[in-house]
């Protein structure tokens, strides 16, 4: 997300930038985006170190709600995927989780992208780790690569306590999260 202060009603203020302690800048504000009402959108940007954050919230807090989806085919690729930065999103099939953190991210995109998301951390592991993790990382990454071409079936859940993240698709099933489910998510940090 590229978000320019001069556009719309954003603002844009100085901070220190929480990588390496220097001048950065965050530009923030409201949009109206269709289908989803109000957002806040916020990028923190650092010149010096090259450091990037975005998020998308909703404003209004809404009901704690869970999404999921079966992607069994190319055309499934196409069901698009919201993540407010509260948000959890799993893929139980490939082991792979996206939880809030201090820097989690919103996003807006589709399965593909979703499964590119992956790819980069999948990517740092393979660089660091030991030859047992590098052979494990070696497998999820074929299989994300089989996912992202409508190979191999997988399920993408997203669960989030404030019900700023969704699903949208023909086989998106909707469903509550229960006081138990909402305890056991993390909730994320945000910045501004």
């Amino acid at each position: 997300m590229q978000l320019n202060a001069a556009q719309g009603n954003f603002s844009s203020v100085d901070v220190s930038c929480p990588h390496c302690g220097k001048q950065a800048s965050i530009v923030q504000g409201v949009e109206t985006i269709p289908l989803f009402g109000q957002m806040v959108l916020q990028t923190i940007s650092c010149s010096h170190c090259g450091f990037r954050w975005s998020d998308v919230m909703s404003v209004e807090s809404g009901k704690p709600m869970g999404y999921e989806a079966k992607v069994s085919g190319e055309n499934d690729l196409s069901i698009k995927i919201v993540r407010n930065s509260s948000g959890t999103v799993e893929i139980p099939e490939l082991g792979l989780k996206l939880e809030p953190g201090p820097f989690s991210e919103g996003f807006f995109t589709n399965m593909e992208g979703l499964l590119e998301r992956f790819e980069g951390p999948l990517h740092m592991m393979l660089r660091s780790g030991t030859p047992e993790q590098v052979k494990k990382v070696k497998k999820i990454m074929e299989q994300v690569h089989a996912c992202k071409e409508g190979k191999k079936p997988f399920t993408v859940r997203v669960l989030d306590p404030f019900g700023g993240s969704l699903l949208i698709g023909e086989k998106v099933k909707r469903f509550d999260l229960d006081e138990k489910k909402i305890k056991s998510l993390k909730k994320g940090l945000h910045l501004a």
